[in-house]
């Protein structure tokens, strides 16, 4: 709450965005292996990345993921990003290494060097079968060229931050919208997802790791669920995101609602952390299930 409540001073708040940062995908391994993840697990439910059009919410420190997905054969990647943090990454060289990764066709760096990421495989081995191999340099070149003509100047590669409304895409344009640990920090979840909907075609997919923990702001792993609404106002104070504290339910219906069918839901859980006595009173008639859902990975399918 002090370090919240800090924000509101404008030295500290300055400091604060100067040194923002979200972590993890300004690594090209990481990103290597986040995408390749959700192609693999996409290719269960039919999805075939050759030619499509992917879309990604919070990229973060990077559009490395993006990069990984139009050099296996994607055919245009948008990012959309609260606060530009890509703007200011060293695209080239993520861009050489995920080159390098898929040249060697690398194992997917699994659980020993990731242990944290979602989701979970059952096997790590490079997925040649999903990966269009061909042309690879060709392709590298191509994005190279479209992030030498910066992050909006080609139709490979466009970059919208902040996106502030579903205009921001033409409509029904999207093969595959993917996220990774970024739906949990969302303000508005039932109007992101009518966003996506919008701008998935007729068949899409929505591939989403979803992370419902407390995120170190609190002792326990769901220490978000026991501070009361003003709280949490002190807690987040003036950042442009923290997170909104909406259980596995709250996706699953805003998803149905916008037209998505449910295709999986993958949950990892844990019965420990703070009782639900303990927790603040709107979270205490949380499901069983919404209780004890420390992670989520939903595959989706616009109807």
């Amino acid at each position: 709450m002090l370090k919240g409540a800090l924000t509101w001073l404008p030295l500290c708040n300055e400091l604060r965005r100067r040194r923002a940062s979200t972590g993890g995908s300004h690594s090209p391994r990481y990103c290597y292996s986040v995408w390749l993840r959700h192609l693999v697990l996409l290719d269960k439910y039919g999805f075939r990345v050759s030619g499509t059009s992917i879309g990604e919410l919070g990229p973060g420190d990077s559009i490395g993921i993006g990069v990984a997905a139009l050099l296996s054969g994607a055919a245009q990647y948008v990012g959309l990003d609260i606060v530009p943090f890509s703007a200011t990454a060293n695209l080239q060289r993520i861009l050489d290494d995920v080159v390098g990764l898929y040249a060697r066709r690398e194992p997917i760096p699994g659980n020993d060097e990731f242990p944290l990421v979602r989701p979970r495989l059952d096997s790590y081995d490079f997925p040649k079968s999903l990966v269009d191999s061909t042309g690879l340099h060709g392709r590298a070149a191509m994005v190279r060229d479209a992030l030498d003509a910066g992050l909006n100047g080609s139709q490979l590669v466009k970059y919208r931050a902040p996106w502030t409304s579903p205009d921001d895409l033409a409509r029904a344009s999207l093969d595959l919208i993917l996220s990774q640990a970024v739906l949990e920090h969302v303000d508005d979840l039932d109007n992101t997802y009518q966003a996506m909907s919008m701008w998935a075609k007729p068949g899409a997919y929505a591939s989403h790791v979803i992370d419902f923990s407390a995120h170190q702001l609190g002792p326990c792993w769901n220490g978000h669920w026991a501070y009361s609404d003003w709280q949490w106002a002190l807690v987040r104070g003036r950042r442009e995101f923290l997170l909104n504290r909406e259980p596995l339910s709250t996706h699953l219906r805003c998803a149905r609602k916008a037209g998505f069918e449910i295709l999986a839901v993958e949950t990892s859980g844990s019965d420990e952390g703070l009782h639900r006595r303990d927790l603040a009173s709107r979270f205490q008639t949380l499901s069983d299930e919404d209780a004890r859902t420390r992670g989520a990975v939903l595959m989706l399918r616009k109807r």
